[in-house]
């Protein structure tokens, strides 16, 4: 298992965030990577203190950003967490304490002029 490359034309956005403890002092960050596995950029930042949940969201939201930012058109974006994929995807319940984070990524996915997919990968493929 490892990293696979996105299909032609497509970048890859592989993100992550954490916690010391849940809540704790926190940081996520992020890497592009384009269809032949070249390093097109990446991103972290410390979050200060919140749940490792919070953590990965902020990173994801963080990674569309700056994707936006660098406009491109067509991204992959792989997560080693099944909660913020399930939440991302509309799939499950998003807590109120946890719903303006999510609904920000959402509105970014949503936003026209790229294409924007989101899957889970092992924490070993990232």
């Amino acid at each position: 298992m490892g990293w696979e490359p996105p299909s032609v034309g497509c970048i890859t956005l592989n993100t992550d965030g954490a916690s010391k403890g849940n809540s704790g002092k926190a940081g996520g960050g992020g890497v592009f990577r384009g269809w032949k596995g070249e390093w097109l950029g990446g991103f972290a930042e410390g979050m200060g203190i919140c749940s490792s949940v919070r953590a990965e969201l902020r990173a994801v939201l963080q990674g569309l950003l700056v994707a936006k930012d660098k406009e491109f058109t067509k991204l992959m974006v792989k997560v080693d967490s099944m909660l913020v994929v399930g939440m991302l995807k509309g799939e499950l319940k998003v807590n109120i304490r946890r719903h303006a984070l999510v609904q920000q990524c959402k509105d970014l996915i949503d936003s026209s002029n790229w294409e924007v997919i989101i899957s889970h990968c092992f924490r070993e493929a990232s």
